[in-house]
């Protein structure tokens, strides 16, 4: 269950200020939201975040058709949930955000409601996306696996203990992180500790190619007709 009373520290990466001054106003006025730090670029982003400490990075999408979003993750020692907001309509575009490696996708014609529940959900280690464009791009996934990078499909689940693979598992039968610790009898900040270790493990960095990888490892098999209902990847 996510937990409303629980401080959620958000950094803001976007390159006019008066986008991120306008951001910080909206998001403080959310109980229990505390922007921690601002950045006008990744590069900026980068050398704050280890000060900062954020539990989620709401960035400006123009941020990431820059060319350098793979670069920035490489670069980044923990796993921090990652939210884009974009006013692009084009599928392709969306698709090509969410095999970056992004955890959510808002529109910026939605609103703050809208907004502060997408950040809730992401930072609670859920993501956020239109079920169409999930469904299409795992498809597309399964089927050419050139689509993502070969380093991929170098790794097995050898590497995970026991309780990795039982998360894993549950996440590929689209269980969100409140059903799999009550399935394991275990809390939610277990289930997203385990996460974050299963994707340094298999050198993933969303539940997307995790679940791509589980595909192509045989660890799991869902019928592509049935994929638009896989209750795993909650629509937007």
């Amino acid at each position: 269950m996510m937990d409303a009373k629980k401080e959620i520290k958000i950094m803001v990466i976007g390159d006019f200020l008066i986008f991120r001054n306008g951001l910080k106003l909206l998001l403080e006025t959310e109980k229990n939201f505390k922007v921690c730090g601002e950045a006008a670029d990744l590069s900026e982003a980068s050398e704050l975040i280890n000060k900062a400490k954020p539990d989620i990075l709401l960035i400006d999408s123009s941020e990431v058709d820059n060319g350098n979003f793979e670069l920035f993750l490489s670069g980044q020692a923990s796993f921090i949930p990652k939210l884009v907001l974009t006013n692009s309509r084009h599928f392709e575009k969306h698709q090509k955000y969410l095999l970056l490696g992004v955890d959510g996708l808002f529109s910026k014609e939605k609103n703050a409601d809208a907004l502060f529940k997408a950040i809730r959900q992401v930072s609670n280690g859920e993501i956020w996306f239109e079920r169409k464009l999930m469904s299409e791009t795992i498809k597309q996934l399964v089927k050419e696996k050139k689509s993502l990078p070969e380093k991929l499909y170098s790794y097995n689940c050898a590497v995970l203990t026991e309780r990795e693979r039982e998360v894993l598992m549950l996440i590929c039968k689209g269980m969100k992180n409140k059903v799999i610790a009550e399935n394991l009898f275990i809390t939610e900040t277990t289930v997203r500790h385990h996460l974050t270790s299963i994707f340094e493990k298999l050198k993933v960095n969303s539940r997307l190619e995790l679940v791509v990888h589980a595909f192509n490892e045989k660890l799991v098999e869902i019928p592509l007709e049935t994929m638009q209902s896989f209750n795993g990847f909650r629509s937007a």
